[in-house]
Order: C-alpha cells, then structure tokens, then sequence
C-alpha cells in the first residue's frame, strides 16, 4: 500500500498529466519559412553582403526566441 505522501504525489502526478497543455506559436518554423521566402528577393536585389546580414538577422531572432522559452 501507498502510505499518505505518496498518495499526494501520484494524486499531483495524476492532475498534471490531466491539465491540456498549451503549445507555443511555432515561432521558429515560422521565420524559417520567412528566411527561405526572403532569400531570393534579398540576393537579387542586395546580393551576397544582403544575403549574409539577413541570416545574422534570422540567427539573432531564433536565439531571442530560444531564451525568451528557456526563461519561462
């Protein structure tokens, strides 16, 4: 038998997994999708330095993401 603590801990275990849980926007596929569309127009129009400042701006992006979830 279970004595009272673990009965406690299985009952928040328990009312943990029955909670929906909420997923986050897909934030990061998201500005993949942007960076992929974006691609073609920056290096016809800006060429290989458009190119490179545009991915540095995408990297910046992903990585402000990744901490803003990773402090939550």
């Amino acid at each position: 038998m279970l004595d009272d603590d673990e009965r406690r801990i299985l009952a928040d275990l328990e009312r943990e997994f029955q909670e929906p849980v909420e997923r986050p926007f897909p934030t990061i596929p998201v500005l993949c999708v942007l960076l992929f569309l974006a691609f073609p127009l920056v290096m016809l129009l800006f060429g290989w330095p458009g190119l490179v400042i545009t991915f540095d701006l995408f990297a910046a992006s992903v990585a402000i993401v990744l901490l803003r979830r990773r402090c939550r």
